[in-house]
């Protein structure tokens, strides 16, 4: 918007081939303006068009908040065509062609059903889907997982080691126990008249 306002202050209108794009910024208020179309002969928005491009304090002036783009978004296209305008628009296009500035051929009134046919071009742009397809990548494994499993497996030892201890401290109060009675029924053979508990 700022560049084709430094236009439009250079040379009191904009350039005739961005003919849709004609809306400025009156400076100091909040006000949009339909600015007119150059003379196609007239070469002041090439100049002028030129000179904010490589003078940087009037690109300062006009585009200061022209910035390099932080991050781009890339959509995939699929174009088609038919032809354009349908019937029932072409009145609607003569209308605002004669209202414009545009330089029309001198023979308009009689060729201008095949002139705009010839010379207008419909962009549709079209969203096919709304959905969003987000695509991430995980580790087979991440840390959690690893430890989980080592923690298992070290768990899964641990539990078998106590297992085999805890057997192995049976099997010896067991072994023990049977010395104990063996013994206590020797001491009774030999001393039937003392008692053990």
């Amino acid at each position: 918007m700022n560049i084709f306002q430094n236009r439009y202050d250079q040379c009191g209108c904009t350039d005739p081939r961005q003919w849709t794009a004609r809306s400025i910024m009156i400076p100091g208020t909040d006000q949009i303006m339909k600015a007119p179309l150059c003379n196609t002969t007239d070469q002041c928005y090439t100049n002028a068009r030129t000179r904010i491009t490589n003078t940087i304090s009037i690109w300062n002036q006009f585009c200061s908040d022209c910035s390099q783009a932080c991050s781009t978004v890339d959509f995939t296209i699929t174009t088609s065509a038919v032809s354009a305008p349908s019937t029932t628009h072409v009145p609607v296009i003569k209308k605002f062609v004669e209202k414009s500035d545009i330089i029309l051929p001198k023979n308009w009134s009689n060729t201008w059903q095949s002139e705009i046919p010839k010379n207008y071009v419909a962009v549709d742009i079209v969203c096919e889907t709304t959905r969003v397809e987000t695509y991430t990548q995980d580790a087979s494994v991440s840390g959690v997982d690893l430890l989980s499993n080592v923690g298992g497996h070290t768990g899964l030892w641990i539990g078998i080691s106590f297992l085999s201890i805890m057997e192995l401290v049976e099997m010896l109060y067991r072994l023990i126990r049977y010395d104990y009675y063996i013994l206590k029924g020797k001491i009774r053979r030999r001393n039937p008249e003392q008692t053990f508990f």
